[in-house]
């Protein structure tokens, strides 16, 4: 299980519609964009530990089926596709 982050290729505009932060992501395979936000990434079904975090950032990525995303930090935005 990872996550990777790639460059945000979305402009301001992309996120009028965007979840604010705090918010979660459960992976089916999906793409999720953020903009100034704290991620923790979690194995599905359990939130007891995260497996990676990172820190406030800007960005893109698929996230997998065994994948469970937590977004935070002030003025955070999240998008899914």
């Amino acid at each position: 299980m990872s996550f990777e982050i790639e460059t945000l290729t979305k402009d301001a505009e992309f996120f009028s519609d965007a979840k604010s932060t705090p918010t979660t992501i459960e992976g089916s395979g999906q793409m999720v964009y953020w903009q100034s936000s704290i991620i923790l990434v979690y194995k599905a079904g359990d939130t007891q530990k995260p497996k990676d975090e990172h820190g406030t950032c800007d960005g893109q990525g698929r996230v997998n089926k065994d994948t469970w995303l937590w977004f935070g930090g002030k003025n955070g935005r999240v998008k899914e596709d």
